[in-house]
């Protein structure tokens, strides 16, 4: 697999390999963060894409129904209530309330239906008439009042009716491809705070580019202006992998969900009303969720899968993250604010063994983890990476600026024999300021040599001031 970046953020060109481990390594301000945010915003975007564009046509027309008989809420919060003793017939009333109990995307289907039935009873006028049966014989006089807010309100819910019409009958006409799109574009805006191409441009014409695709196939192309896709200059044909997670915040593990879900109001005509989460917010709500329950049979292989990668993390830290609290092997309890930072890190690649279905097209992209670890740790972290790619088959990516890390996995690589799985890149500044990755698996002295000049440099000053002080 490689992924392709032209004119992202600082990056001038990257071209990735990954097909087991890949690591970047350069000094900070040098785009390996945003190289982490573009893969992760065209991964996600589109993991569970048919389910993800089930569930936005379903919310799309459960909000369409409840837009349409908004001016009458008052009346059927009444005849909801009534509903329950007195009213109980299955009408279009019933089942206008009944939706409001709890949305399903598998009623999808459903919804179109109810939207169809509900908005030629309004444009026969039919619906104030059920509503009035409904009601008569329980509220009183409530018949002219119903039929006053008809007539204030019926110019408009004709319109909302008509739009409500349209607006079915286009999505359903809606490709994957459309959605895709649409689904990767605000999930970058999100990830970039809608300012994907913050630096510069690849060419005369604007253009910012993103591609995933192996020896194969090509899984998308994408085409960035003004950060906004240009279809007729992209293709996708599918997603690849399964789930991505992006872990650069141990401290996810103490906060609440923020609202950085909120997109950016694009048109209604592209339908995508499914949450966006950032990377970050996605990880806050896994950390709040219980361990998957499988069946027997599944846990006992899924354990057997893991193992030794949770054996050497339970060596550190043995216990498990649930809503807020590390509870210990034995039962003892630790809010997960006075967890050491460390300790957060290894907790959260354990949370994810536990929570996911890990396969070979899971994607793992760690974001300078070792930056919260002793040495001794920083080894132990690079063991349980290099296990997860030899044993689990996951895909990871990781950027550093330590030359312990580079070293832990550069040997152990060896050690469990995964070098031709690994690939190793550097940044380098160009003169224009801007960044490209150059590969450098076939030799990483380049890589040790910058990151030991600043050592150098500071060992030099050091023996020059001790030679003054005798």
């Amino acid at each position: 697999m490689e992924f392709s970046i032209r004119g992202i953020g600082i990056i001038k060109e990257a071209d990735i390999k990954m097909d087991g481990l890949t690591v970047i390594a350069g000094s900070n301000n040098s785009g390996k963060t945003t190289v982490g945010r573009a893969l992760y915003a065209v991964t996600s975007a589109v993991e569970d894409l048919a389910e993800k564009q089930q569930t936005d046509q379903a919310m799309a027309v459960f909000y369409r129904i409840r837009k349409i008989v908004e001016p009458f809420d008052g009346w059927l919060s009444r005849s909801r209530y009534l509903s329950r003793e007195e009213v109980a017939s299955e009408d279009l009333i019933s089942e206008v309330i009944g939706i409001n109990h709890i949305f399903s995307p598998e009623k999808r289907d459903y919804y179109i239906d109810l939207l169809f039935k509900l908005c030629e009873s309004m444009e026969k006028g039919s619906f104030v008439e059920l509503l009035i049966d409904n009601l008569r014989d329980v509220v009183g006089n409530s018949e002219s009042a119903i039929r006053n807010d008809w007539e204030d309100h019926k110019e408009k819910i004709l319109k909302e009716c008509l739009s409500a019409r349209e607006f079915v009958e286009s999505f359903q006409q809606q490709t994957k491809k459309e959605f895709a799109y649409k689904m990767i574009e605000e999930t970058l805006a999100v990830e970039f705070s809608n300012q994907v191409q913050s630096y510069i441009t690849v060419d005369e014409g604007g253009i910012s580019k993103l591609e995933l695709k192996n020896s194969y196939k090509e899984f998308y192309g994408i085409c960035i202006s003004e950060n906004r896709i240009l279809e007729d200059k992209s293709s996708f044909t599918e997603g690849y992998y399964d789930k991505t997670y992006f872990v650069d915040d141990p401290y996810i593990m103490e906060d609440r969900m923020t609202p950085s879900y909120l997109r950016a109001p694009y048109g209604e005509e592209k339908h995508v009303r499914v949450r966006i989460m950032s990377h970050r917010d996605k990880m806050r709500r896994m950390m709040r969720y219980s361990d998957v329950d499988r069946g027997i049979s599944e846990t006992i292989y899924r354990e057997q899968e893991i193992q030794n990668v949770m054996k050497k993390i339970d060596a550190i830290v043995p216990g498990k993250v649930f809503k807020g609290v590390y509870q210990t092997a034995t039962g003892r309890k630790l809010k997960v604010e006075n967890l050491a930072t460390g300790s957060k890190v290894f907790s959260i690649i354990k949370k994810i063994l536990t929570s996911g279905d890990l396969t070979d097209k899971t994607l793992l992209i760690l974001d300078e983890p070792e930056s919260h670890l002793h040495p001794s740790w920083i080894n132990q972290l690079a063991e349980v990476i290099i296990l997860l790619v030899k044993e689990c088959n996951m895909t990871v990516l990781l950027t550093t600026h330590s030359p312990n890390f580079l070293l832990a996995v550069d040997a152990l690589m060896r050690k469990y024999e995964i070098r031709e799985k690994c690939h190793f890149y550097q940044t380098e500044l160009e003169e224009n300021n801007q960044i490209k990755y150059v590969e450098k698996t076939d030799c990483l002295d380049n890589i040790y040599a910058d990151f030991a000049a600043s050592f150098a440099e500071m060992n030099a000053l050091r023996k020059k001031y001790m030679n003054l002080e005798e």
